[in-house]
């Protein structure tokens, strides 16, 4: 889980961040308290989705971007 590590570090620093993690791990993004996490139900490793799948890799980065806008509170988890 390095990367909500990077992910809390860069906010320390006043970064912004989305984090965007496979089913697998959402038990973790709520342990961790990552600041903004969009979950999907992609198979890890391939967490934006397949190769090749322009409309299902869209739809995630606008909803990741769509969260990065209007998170309003810290720790916000969204599952699509």
């Amino acid at each position: 889980m390095s990367v909500g590590h990077v992910a809390r570090i860069f906010e320390e620093k006043g970064i912004s961040t989305v984090t965007v993690l496979s089913k697998a791990f959402e038990h973790l993004a709520n342990q961790m308290k990552i600041p903004r996490v969009v979950i999907t139900k992609n198979y890890v490793g391939r967490t934006i989705g397949l190769p090749n799948d322009k409309v299902s890799q869209t739809y995630t980065i606008e909803k990741a971007l769509t969260l990065f806008e209007d998170a309003k509170n810290p720790n916000t988890v969204i599952e699509i």
